[in-house]
């Protein structure tokens, strides 16, 4: 009879260990699995300057929804953004609020950040917010994140908001709204909110809806569809990410632009003025064509326009009619398409002859523009 009532004893126990184990493994398992979706560097820059995370660990999140805490949902949230997310130079903060007396008994905290993101520092930093408790003072943390980790920096910031929206026990969503209008106001619009609904609650909906509104440039998320590869790696992108832009073309050597000298100026043999006039001959035009699509398929190229003139006549005279030309071919060129920022202007008068002054041929050299590149 003993022998009977142990073996009883042991597989009642067994049983039980088998329940727990098969429930506890289906509460895992009802998570959906993640399979990271990278996000290179060489592909990608940060949208943001900064970003905060504020995580609800109130006593409402330790209740279950879709056979899972909306803890477990929130933080395994919190983790997998964190496993995406590249680093790129943004500066990163994690706050909760709630949590167990046994995390802290502050009902807010800021446990990483405000600091340049690292992937390894933000997990080990989630892993200290571990229970959940306490009441949700989501508006007492917003407050603190002004005050604290979003006060020392600049720029664009996102400020990721993950909860089930439950309001603090008598205290309703206006106080909520009205601290995030405030810090809104703060930071006006560099600041933009990313709310994540953990569970279905009605009220909650509604309260992370118009959070977004305040922010104006962000918008509301679901917790079931971040937790699915294609929701996360969206998520990511649309929050946190923008295409890298192309390398500016840089623009090429002097020897590799035809009609530049070995100086790197365009010496516009057809430009040759007649005697004291500043109008391009047409023989000119088709040169300036080519000067201009240069210049537009070099955006970063800055270009210097010299005016120059023969020796006949007075030195102010000439100076005023060097300008003249000069003006003339930035004018062409602008009327093709350049920007008028990119060409500056300069008289020499008859300062630079290259030619002798004392033939009429090596006058009509010196009435000419130039064009250098700077």
């Amino acid at each position: 009879m003993k022998s009977f009532k142990i073996q009883l004893f042991t597989a009642l126990a067994l049983a039980i260990v088998f329940v727990l184990s098969g429930c506890s493994q289906k509460e895992v398992q009802t998570l959906p699995a993640f399979t990271l979706t990278p996000f290179s560097a060489d592909e990608y820059v940060s949208s943001v300057d900064n970003f905060v995370i504020v995580l609800d660990a109130s006593s409402s999140m330790d209740k279950p929804y879709m056979e899972n805490k909306k803890f477990d949902m929130a933080t395994q949230i919190v983790s997998r953004i964190n496993r995406t997310l590249p680093e790129l130079g943004q500066n990163g903060a994690l706050r909760s609020f709630g949590h167990s007396p046994a995390i802290s008994d502050k009902n807010t905290v800021l446990f990483y950040g405000m600091e340049q993101y690292a992937t390894y520092a933000l997990g080990e930093k989630l892993k200290m917010i571990s229970e959940p408790g306490g009441t949700s003072a989501l508006h007492t943390a917003l407050t603190a994140s002004g005050q604290e980790e979003l006060a020392s920096v600049y720029g664009k910031t996102a400020v990721i908001i993950i909860s089930d929206g439950q309001p603090e026990f008598s205290l309703e969503s206006p106080i909520t709204l009205k601290t995030a209008q405030a810090l809104k106001d703060q930071y006006g619009p560099e600041l933009c909110y990313y709310p994540v609904l953990v569970g279905d609650d009605e009220k909650g909906a509604v309260l992370m809806d118009d959070i977004a509104r305040i922010g104006e440039c962000g918008f509301v998320s679901n917790a079931d569809n971040l937790l699915t590869n294609a929701g996360m790696a969206g998520f990511v992108e649309d929050v946190f990410l923008a295409p890298k832009p192309a390398p500016p073309v840089a623009a090429p050597a002097p020897t590799e632009i035809k009609g530049l000298n070995e100086q790197g100026v365009w010496v516009v043999e057809d430009t040759h003025f007649d005697f004291d006039e500043s109008i391009i001959k047409p023989a000119a035009f088709e040169y300036l064509d080519h000067i201009a699509e240069i210049m537009q398929a070099y955006p970063d190229m800055q270009v210097q326009v010299q005016g120059h003139t023969d020796s006949i006549g007075t030195k102010a005279y000439n100076d005023a009619l060097s300008m003249r030309r000069a003006q003339a071919v930035k004018t062409y060129l602008v009327n093709k398409g350049v920007q008028k920022e990119r060409l500056s202007l300069e008289g020499f008068g008859f300062s630079k002859p290259v030619a002798s002054n004392n033939t009429a041929e090596g006058r009509a050299l010196n009435r000419r523009v130039e064009l250098h590149r700077k």
